[in-house]
């Protein structure tokens, strides 16, 4: 019985029968997979912080060089670069935000103004965007810690830029407000958390290899 059971065990007939076993049971997984996703279509709007840069160097400190908006000059200025990417499967409508309000990230620092607003790619429409007040009283200004992003249609892929003039020092910036009905929200750019996972993974396998 050891020796038929030794043979049954070597031969190629025991091995074509395990692959095909694996390679049937990972057609269904696939297959499984692919229809959870066409029935159940994720929706995901991902934004980070491109860039957080003071326009006058410690160098130019003490009147040097400055930087002036509306005529008044603005004493700690910096330009934030903010981008916001539907990073899900299906387009995000205007409807899709409860009761019309707006996406809201706060600097922690006052909001000078947009400077710049471009989207992509080509056809796709620029959201509108609101960043309250900004009061002059003398030499005295004061505005908005934060930046609206009004209700809008956001296409599959479509990646926002928004550069604004702050006054103030860097802090992060904070998603404040996401009232978007069945959307995930990540504070990190599209792929990194896949990236980070397969690291983690490697990782793993790795210091098991190495036991």
């Amino acid at each position: 019985m050891e020796i038929i059971a030794g043979e049954w065990w070597e031969s190629g007939s025991w091995w074509q029968f395990a692959i095909t076993i694996t390679a049937s049971l990972a057609v269904g997984a696939l297959a499984a997979w692919a229809t959870m996703r066409s029935n159940n279509p994720k929706r995901k709007v991902a934004w980070w912080v491109q860039s957080n840069t003071p326009l006058v160097g410690e160098q130019f400190a003490g009147g040097n060089l400055s930087v002036h908006f509306v005529g008044v000059s603005v004493a700690n200025p910096r330009i934030v670069e903010l981008l916001i990417a539907n990073d899900g499967r299906r387009d995000i409508t205007a409807g899709m935000f409860h009761n019309g309000e707006a996406i809201r990230f706060d600097f922690e620092a006052d909001v000078c103004t947009v400077l710049d607003l471009t989207t992509s790619p080509s056809g796709s429409l620029p959201p509108s965007t609101n960043t309250g007040a900004w009061t002059i009283r003398a030499t005295e200004t004061s505005g908005e810690s934060w930046l609206e992003i009004a209700p809008c249609l956001l296409r599959r892929g479509q990646l926002v830029t928004v550069t604004v003039l702050i006054d103030g020092d860097e802090k992060p910036v904070r998603c404040t407000r996401f009232p978007l009905v069945d959307v995930e929200v990540a504070s990190v750019p599209p792929g990194s958390r896949s990236r980070a996972l397969t690291g983690a993974i490697a990782d793993a396998v790795l210091h098991h290899i190495g036991r």
